[in-house]
């Protein structure tokens, strides 16, 4: 047996490791590296083994540090498997795709800067052709099922409680008379966030391999969250302004429209419009629709006593540009919640460069 890191190690992004056994191969994770181009591209073009020598893929979750190279390794030639929850099946759909056409746009604006120098073109890291074409080889499997990925191995998901469908697996791995129980956990949930369920413990393992993205960091409580957003919301509509909220696409948007929700409901905060200026939140909070199965206790019986957690009658979801852009002549109280949720790039560039040099908002 042999284990090998390939990725997020001394680093945040890029998450991938390879073990050996049996004669062969399996992937855990194939994340994208992230950061400047000229510092990433060959990197992600150019994996450290050769793809079709990879029999089988375990993928923890959908976030782009651990899935989004997949593109190019199954154009580079991987043709197995890639097992993974349904829900994480879904997000992947729409998140690499929504990567491949972020890829498409920079290369296309950095290709326009290199023909007026006369320098040739340069290709997108893969396409949207790409990532469509990688959906194929997707297998989803539910939590606590057991399955065999390659010869000798006996994995099984639980859930991790990091994003909706992350799975933490465990492998029971035979190789000759040699035994040994690993469990690798991709990123892993505190255990106290809203709509989603606690990480599930596993027990008896010989080797875990683990992510400390955050290290000893103290969080503060989801109350004590709860509390800070009703007074910024309750100050902000005082003063007739906009509250911009940066949000990533996936999990925290989610649970910003459901917090929102249950305060409107309970009375805290005033009834003021929302909006949801993100088209791949808008596609991802579909996805949170399509799989209640993954939500908690408390999640599961909002849906029961107040219908969707994610739609009432002050929120709405803006897909075009144009309603984006007329977010920008609003004069009354309301929320914006946009991506992307670091301020890199998005439609939160327009809004903040809108309503920042407004002292009520």
């Amino acid at each position: 047996m042999k284990l090998q890191f390939l990725g997020a190690v001394h680093a945040v992004t890029g998450s991938m490791h390879r073990l050996e056994l049996n004669g062969e191969s399996l992937l855990l994770d194939c994340g994208l590296f992230q950061g400047r181009r000229q510092e990433t591209y060959q990197r992600n073009l150019n994996f450290p083994f050769d793809p079709k020598g990879i029999y089988a893929l375990i993928l923890s979750h959908a976030h782009i540090d651990h899935s989004g190279n997949l593109p190019n390794l199954v154009r580079e030639g991987f043709t197995g498997n890639i097992y993974t929850t349904p829900a994480t099946r879904d997000l992947c759909s729409a998140m690499l795709r929504d990567s491949a056409h972020i890829q498409e746009q920079d290369v296309a604006y950095l290709n326009k800067k290199r023909a007026a120098h006369g320098e040739l073109p340069l290709a997108p890291l893969y396409t949207v052709a790409d990532a469509t074409r990688c959906m194929h080889n997707f297998v989803d499997l539910c939590y606590e099922r057991p399955f065999n990925p390659a010869t000798g191995v006996r994995a099984e998901f639980y859930d991790a409680g990091h994003i909706l469908g992350s799975a933490l697996t465990v492998l029971d791995l035979q190789e000759g008379e040699h035994s040994r129980r690993l469990c690798y956990t991709g990123d892993l949930g505190c255990g106290c966030q809203p709509i989603l369920r606690d990480p599930e413990i596993v027990h008896d393992i010989d080797a875990l391999i683990i992510e400390s993205t955050y290290g000893n960091r103290l969080h503060e409580s989801p109350e004590a969250a709860t509390s800070k957003l009703e007074r910024i919301v309750n100050e902000t509509f005082e003063r007739g302004g906009k509250l911009i909220v940066p949000a990533f696409a996936v999990g925290r948007t989610q649970t910003l429209v459901y917090e929102l929700h249950q305060m409107m409901l309970r009375h805290s905060v005033p009834s003021i419009p929302i909006y949801v200026d993100s088209p791949l939140a808008i596609n991802v909070t579909e996805i949170f629709r399509l799989h209640p199965e993954c939500y908690d206790t408390d999640a599961g019986e909002f849906l029961i006593n107040n219908g969707d957690p994610f739609g009432f009658s002050r929120l709405r979801y803006v897909r075009s540009v144009e309603e984006s852009k007329e977010l920008n002549f609003l004069r009354e109280p309301v929320i914006i919640i946009s991506a992307s949720g670091m301020c890199e790039a998005g439609r939160i560039l327009h809004h903040l460069k809108n309503s920042i040099p407004d002292p009520r908002n």
